[in-house]
């Protein structure tokens, strides 16, 4: 299996171990995961609102009105909220997720939209996922293997910065690997309720191109070969071309050819113009 067209596989997909600092490594998969249709909720009213406090009162009142528990929708918008607001450049902002949200064709490719957020949020998220896609890439998708005692052994060799392991009961990262099979599972790379051996999913167009343009922000011309947002959705190195032919028939993408090399760049307001379905 090849280790990306340019080979360096470590300089672009890096083993995470001893990267992080304490402060970035929590357990928040334990108590809210993908949340798609909560999260469609309230990236909405930020878009309404633009002020994340009215956002708080307004979400509060609608779940106590509904007999939710405050402090269950406070632990769930907290967590939400942690995650848009980390989008940074590469993701769409947060007043333009709802309506790209609805140009997807149906819940699968809105989970794969927002598992880029969690992945780019959630360093623990990362590491393992990380870890496999390293796998991914060097085995083949046979080492998608999500039994519980494989994703605790990857937990069992995180360090973070300081060399410390994680300092979290066995019980506790049982339930964090659960939350985690869960997003995998909406994200099609699981199949079923007790699935544990994972394949590549089917991307949607919407997710397609928002993993492209992430993959853009985060390594400029030479994304192409270093694809990280389509590897994050769990498309190895077979894929990539098969995808690059598809985002070569969308409308947000020119398409580049000089001397053998191909390479797609999005255009200017990207996001406003997938948000509007003419991307």
């Amino acid at each position: 299996m090849a280790t990306g067209r340019n080979g360096e596989l470590d300089s672009w997909l890096p083993s995470l171990v001893g990267k992080f600092p304490e402060s970035k490594i929590t357990m928040a998969l334990t108590r809210c995961g993908l949340q798609t249709e909560r999260t469609h909720e309230i990236s909405s009213l930020y878009a309404d609102e633009l002020d994340w406090t009215s956002v708080k009162e307004i979400w509060y009142d609608e779940r106590v009105a509904n007999r939710s528990s405050r402090n269950s929708s406070k632990s769930l918008l907290i967590a939400i909220r942690a995650r848009l607001q980390s989008a940074g450049d590469g993701l769409p902002s947060v007043p333009q997720l709802p309506a790209i949200l609805d140009q997807c064709r149906n819940e699968r490719d809105q989970a794969q939209v927002l598992f880029l957020y969690l992945i780019n949020h959630d360093g623990l998220a990362r590491y393992v996922v990380h870890e496999y896609l390293r796998r991914l890439m060097k085995q083949g998708p046979s080492m998608l293997d999500f039994e519980m005692d494989t994703v605790l052994s990857i937990l069992d060799e995180f360090r973070d910065k300081a060399g410390e392991p994680l300092d979290y009961s066995e019980s506790t990262q049982k339930r964090w690997v659960q939350g985690f099979r869960s997003a995998l599972r909406d994200i099609g790379v699981l199949e079923g309720k007790t699935e544990t051996s994972g394949q590549p999913p089917k991307v949607g167009d919407v997710p397609l191109q928002v993993a492209a343009y992430y993959s853009w922000a985060q390594n400029g011309d030479e994304w192409l070969t270093k694809p990280i947002g389509w590897l994050y959705l769990f498309q190895s190195e077979e894929y990539w071309e098969p995808q690059s032919k598809r985002l070569a028939g969308y409308e947000g993408w020119t398409h580049h050819e000089a001397r053998s090399r191909v390479w797609f760049e999005p255009v200017d307001d990207f996001y406003t113009n997938l948000a509007e379905g003419s991307a």
